[in-house]
Parts: C-alpha cells; structure tokens; sequence
C-alpha cells in the first residue's frame, strides 16, 4: 500500500505548472505519459526493499538531473514537466578484489511493468527510457545498435 505521506505525481503549486505548460506549448509537445502512469511507477518502486533502481530525467526547460538513487522526494515533481526519464536497468556486485564484478539484470522485472502500466518507453544499452512527451527526444542516450 502507497505511503500517503509521500508525494504523488502531480505534487507542485500551481505556479509551476502554469510555467511547465508554457513551456510544453511552445515546444509543441504531445502527452505520451500522465500522473495515474507516474504514480503507478512511484508505487511499484517505492515497494521495493531490496534494490531500487537509480533514475535521472530530462525536463521540458531542457534541465537534465544526475542519477539519483531515492524515489520518495527527489523525484521531479510535478510530472508533468518530465519530457523523458531513464531509469538503470543493470548493477554491479563486488564479488571480491581479485574477481570480476558481477552484474545483475534488473530489467527482468523492470522491463514487464513499465510495460504493463503502458509506458512509451525504449530500452537501449543499460538504460530504459520512458517518454512523457513526444517526439520522442534522444538526448543523451544510448545509440541505437
């Protein structure tokens, strides 16, 4: 069960809003993802008690954030303003100092839901990226093989 305490997708006052949506008009942005889709990511991760996944985003005023590892109030809220989010789908285990490290796949149990909650997303390399504007915007990531 989801935290009440914790903010949800469309967290952030009126003021920024107004802004983000100038922005996503001059830019002539369309939707590809909205709050029910975020906050069934948000919920999905925050239950999560072994591994999260680090994230960064890209925002529709072209800011690009650094990977974070924490999901209850780093995110950017509100949502809205997020034009594509990357989330790692790999990480590295120290085995031992004269043993190769071992990476383990996350994507097999990241991949299905961003699928089920019907994401626009695209896995590239290590990374998934989730749209939540189009067109779809390849800042940053991956080339495609």
């Amino acid at each position: 069960m989801a935290d009440p305490s914790l903010p949800l997708a469309d967290a952030g006052g009126d003021d920024i809003k107004r802004k983000l949506r100038g922005h996503i008009a001059r830019r002539n942005l369309a939707g590809a993802a909205n709050d029910c889709k975020w906050n069934e990511l948000l919920a999905f991760m925050r239950g999560r008690k072994d591994w999260v996944p680090s994230y960064r985003y890209g925002s529709v005023t072209g800011y690009v954030s650094r990977w974070d590892t924490e999901w209850d109030y780093h995110p950017p809220f509100p949502f809205m303003g997020v034009e594509w989010f990357d989330i790692s789908l790999y990480s590295e285990e120290h085995v031992g100092m004269l043993l190769p490290r071992k990476i383990i796949d996350h994507g097999v149990w990241i991949v299905p839901e961003l699928a089920r909650i019907g994401f626009d997303f695209e896995v590239r390399d290590r990374v998934a990226r989730i749209w939540g504007y189009l067109p779809r915007n390849n800042e940053d990531f991956p080339p495609a093989d």
